[in-house]
């Protein structure tokens, strides 16, 4: 299903694909500033906190983006919004890393139309890949509304991973990291967190779609992000994004590393993760 898109966007971003190998390490985009490297297919919009087309507060900061729909622009009766390359892909592997985005989910959301059994819409990521039509690391959250709640499914998986019941922003990460046999799979482990960074559902996925497989000798840095399979007319066809990220994945080692939403990929030395950026730093400060 997912195919034909997918090469008419290889074919578009192949010369920025071979040229675009610059370091994006610990890119943040909080569109505290501007709309960074998004290509849309609609439009997306900067907008103040609590105003826009939704009029929801930011996740972060005082600005988050609004993007839009474009009807039948994956195929008919599925829209496409656009994607980004946070910042820049980046063909060198620096270890394992993710990529993240806060997406506003609104439990209360009327069923799509006219496929209400279906997913709403796609939280596609993928890495950077050499070869155009590998496409065997790449997943997707899949964001199926009920009416009252929203179920996040995984690439093709039969059992959601989370259900959630609170209106308000979530992240939605994937991690990506080579396998002790570089022969193997890609490993991705895909988490999505509510607001206080709360765990609310987590799976461990392999590149082994139909796009793979996808070797771990292959996997190098960070690739995109795209929103779409989004059923034409969904949630008035606009969605608010925010706190769009990608970084290594380890245990912090100074404040700097907690600072513009890297605090939310960090770990203390147990494994435990960090409330918000003051509690990263206090921790750099004081251990605890």
């Amino acid at each position: 299903m997912k195919h034909a898109l997918r090469v008419l966007v290889a074919l578009a971003v192949a010369s920025t694909l071979s040229t675009a190998a610059w370091a994006t390490l610990n890119y943040f985009q909080g569109f505290e500033v501007n709309t960074g490297d998004w290509t849309v297919s609609q439009g997306i919009t900067r907008v103040s906190s609590g105003a826009g087309a939704l009029g929801v507060p930011s996740s972060s900061g005082s600005y988050h983006a609004e993007i839009q729909n474009l009807h039948d622009g994956y195929q008919p009766s599925f829209g496409d919004a656009g994607y980004s390359f946070y910042g820049g892909s980046d063909s060198v592997y620096h270890g394992a890393f993710y990529q993240a985005i806060d997406v506003y989910i609104d439990v209360n959301w009327a069923l799509p139309a006219p496929y209400p059994s279906l997913e709403a819409f796609w939280i596609d990521m993928t890495p950077y890949h050499a070869n155009l039509l590998n496409y065997g690391a790449e997943h997707n959250f899949r964001i199926k509304a009920l009416g009252g709640s929203v179920e996040v499914y995984v690439d093709g998986q039969i059992a959601p991973i989370a259900t959630l019941a609170t209106t308000g922003w979530y992240t939605f990460e994937m991690t990506w990291k080579r396998a002790p046999a570089l022969t193997d799979p890609v490993i991705t482990d895909m988490n999505v967190y509510d607001s206080t960074r709360a765990l609310q559902g987590t799976t461990t996925v392999y590149a082994t779609s139909p796009g793979g497989p996808f070797a771990s000798s292959d996997l190098r840095g960070n690739g995109y992000v795209w929103i779409t399979l989004w059923q034409n007319g969904f949630g008035g066809d606009v969605l608010a994004l925010d706190n769009q990220r990608t970084g290594l994945l380890g245990v912090v080692t100074s404040k700097d590393q907690c600072k513009s939403g890297g605090w939310q990929s960090l770990i203390r030395a147990d494994g435990t993760p960090f409330k918000n950026q003051g509690d990263c730093i206090q921790y750099v400060n004081t251990g605890k």
